[in-house]
């Protein structure tokens, strides 16, 4: 019996020891999660019901100069199904849902709508309806709360491609659940993005477990974005845009030489800034990118600068001393040196030519017999000088351009230069490279004896920078520019007696002459065409226009003509 009871006396006591046991295990783990851990678990259980939702700002409008806008929003309304807890839908829901599929003309997923009703959640039914279905179906479903409108605002670009290497567009969107915000992703979009986008507004909301809303509540106001006042004159830009139509790939820039400012710029292939805000198919994005739209060739594209660059040439042969401006030359065609021939636009020759009429008849020959006695080196500082190679320092990403010397070519290439590349050079080809703005600059250089910063905002401030060349020698080369016109290669603009206009030609050879192929469009050369010009009412402006592939710097004269022949419209129209 003693032993009995000693092994009930052991049950009891393990017994009672495996619940005092685990009594203190549960006690000191609610300890642990309600006292220790009660913050972080706290934490954890409002996030169950406690959702933040962002509401955007509006962007800032980005303005002409006149305050016309280039970029703006505008209003856009959704029609949204707000679920109400029901288990199934009634039969007033199911008239409800026919009505608007009748306005819309489309077919709502029914089963959607179940879902959306049974847990108390949102589901857009239809985005960016106009003004006149939404009048409808405000009238025809006013008597259920399950049909509410959201409106929110989106970006408009009212004259489409215009100007959209300038303005730039926006990528992403306002998704239910992640709240991911529309960006800039170029242009002035991109680059001023912190002071477009404003500051988006914060609402606290409170949902149950089934995810019913029950309070909404305001924790932070939104504040529109500021808006931006730039350079580009919608008038001008209209013009540029009008006289580039036809033209597959290039640039044209009016630059004001004197304050910097970019009145007009036009970068082919362009694009439709509308179309980038929104959704794009992965097939539709790769079809887009085969032109390569996005390059502002304004920019951040080089090209040779053929015969553009004579202007340099014939400028540091002059500091030089090497010719002056009465010095004459015989052009038979070509000149050999080094058992190599060196070729004239004209293989004919021009027979005895002077400084001024090789300008305008762009000879190669004088060009070349300069860069038989001047170093590269030489004509690269004269080129430094009038700010190729190096970037305008503009507000957009630009490449540098180049200007090869002795040093750049034994780093890059691992050999010494010839002087035969310096004849190449001479005349704006061998290595050479610029983009259309650095010739934009330079042709404003000339005139005014000194660079400016190119600029696109209207509150920016202007920089000069002086060109170490004497008055004299830009004189010359002003008068030669304006026998271009008078005479020259550029004669065809010479119609337009209201504008006076200075101006040069070049093109520019894109491969080597013996594998030259008309027929092959990517083998055709580039076209230039500068230009000063101003009238008696209106300040000095540079023109500047780069065509890939048209094959001659006729095509870019009849661009040019066709620019100017706008523009004195746009003057008598203003004058009137």
């Amino acid at each position: 019996m003693k032993q009995i009871e000693q092994i009930h006396q052991q049950k009891h006591f393990f017994l009672l020891l495996f619940l005092f046991t685990s009594f203190s295990i549960i006690t000191l783990r609610l300890v642990q999660l309600q006292v220790m851990q009660h913050k972080k678990f706290a934490q954890y259980g409002e996030k169950n019901f406690v959702r933040f939702k962002t509401i955007p700002a509006q962007r800032g409008n980005i303005l002409d100069c006149n305050h016309q806008a280039l970029v703006t929003n505008q209003p856009v309304t959704n029609v949204v199904w707000q679920g109400t807890c029901k288990q199934a839908l009634t039969e007033q829901q199911l008239t409800i849902i026919d009505t608007i599929n009748r306005i819309l003309h489309i077919t709502i997923p029914v089963k959607q709508i179940k879902h959306a009703e049974r847990f108390s959640k949102s589901y857009v039914i239809a985005e960016k309806i106009s003004s006149q279905d939404l009048f409808y179906i405000a009238e025809q479903c006013s008597d259920t709360h399950n049909v509410t409108f959201e409106t929110s605002y989106e970006r408009y670009y009212p004259h489409k491609k215009l100007a959209c290497h300038t303005i730039g567009y926006l990528s992403g969107g306002y998704l239910a659940d992640t709240q991911t915000l529309m960006q800039g992703k170029m242009g002035l979009e991109k680059l001023f993005e912190d002071i477009l986008k404003g500051e988006p507004g914060i609402h606290q909301q409170y949902i149950n477990s089934f995810g019913t809303l029950l309070e909404n509540k305001l924790v932070k106001h939104q504040s529109s974005g500021k808006d931006l006042v730039t350079t580009i004159d919608i008038r001008l830009q209209k013009i540029a845009e009008l006289a580039m139509k036809g033209q597959q790939s290039g640039a044209l820039i009016v630059l004001d030489p004197q304050t910097g400012r970019i009145p007009a710029l036009v970068s082919l292939p362009n694009f439709d800034p509308t179309i980038l805000s929104q959704k794009m198919s992965t097939e539709q994005w790769q079809q887009l990118q085969q032109t390569r739209p996005f390059i502002n060739r304004a920019f951040n594209a080089s090209y040779p600068p053929a015969s553009i660059f004579k202007l340099i040439t014939i400028a540091a042969a002059l500091e030089q001393n090497l010719v002056d401006t009465e010095s004459l030359f015989d052009c038979r065609g070509h000149v050999t040196f080094k058992k190599q021939k060196y070729f004239c636009n004209k293989h004919s020759g021009h027979g005895l030519i002077s400084l001024k009429e090789s300008l305008a008849y762009s000879c190669n020959i004088p060009c070349y017999e300069i860069a038989k006695r001047m170093p590269i080196d030489t004509l690269a500082s004269y080129a430094f000088e009038f700010g190729l190679g190096n970037k305008t320092d503009a507000l957009f990403a630009e490449q540098y351009g180049l200007v090869p010397t002795n040093e750049w070519k034994m780093v890059n290439k691992g050999e010494r230069w010839w002087t035969g590349e310096t004849l190449s050079a001479s005349i704006g080809q061998s290595f050479l490279l610029a983009t259309p703005i650095q010739i934009a600059c330079m042709i404003g250089g000339i005139f005014h004896g000194y660079l400016v910063k190119p600029r696109i905002l209207h509150n920016q401030d202007t920089v000069q920078t002086p060109i170490n060349v004497k008055p004299e020698t830009r004189e010359f080369l002003l008068d030669c520019m304006k026998s271009v016109i008078t005479t020259g290669t550029g004669r065809r603009i010479n119609k337009f007696l209201d504008i006076t206009i200075f101006a040069k030609t070049g093109t520019a050879q894109t491969i080597h002459r013996s594998k030259y192929k008309r027929s092959d469009g990517q083998n055709l050369h580039h076209a230039w065409f500068v230009s000063y010009f101003y009238t008696d009412t209106t300040q000095p402006l540079v023109l500047v226009i780069l065509l890939e592939h048209v094959g001659s710097s006729r095509i870019a004269t009849q661009v040019a003509k066709d620019f100017f022949a706008q523009y004195t419209k746009l003057l008598h129209t203003s004058n009137a």
